[in-house]
């Protein structure tokens, strides 16, 4: 296994940008649909533009690919950036627009109500 290391100056915009987003808490039931297309309960406990936290059941590992289904709204394809007891990261294909954050929010207030 080689190990790479680099100056902080060396690191792209993009690597330190990543975790960056603003992040907005949140707990929202959906769906985890897999490559095969089985589908699983989970719910997202926070979202930003890349990417949503999410707790489940369903086993997953890192680098997996899998989609997000939230009711009434749309499925959002992504990769798993990390796992961990019970809880992962779901870096998404495409950045989510602000507005259809602000209404994924929305829902979830609705759905606490």
């Amino acid at each position: 296994m080689k190990t790479y290391r680099r100056l902080a100056s060396d690191i792209s915009h993009d690597l330190l940008d990543r975790r960056n987003c603003t992040r907005r808490a949140i707990s929202l039931p959906v769906t985890i649909v897999t490559g095969f297309g089985d589908t699983h309960a989970a719910i997202v406990q926070n979202v930003s533009s890349r990417g949503f936290n999410i707790q489940s059941e369903y086993g997953v590992t890192i680098g997996r690919f899998l989609s997000l289904d939230i009711p009434g709204l749309a499925q959002y394809p992504g990769w798993v950036a990390w796992s961990y007891l019970g809880g992962f990261g779901l870096e998404v294909a495409n950045p989510i627009p602000e507005q259809v954050i602000e209404h994924i929010v929305a829902m979830a207030v609705r759905h606490a109500a």
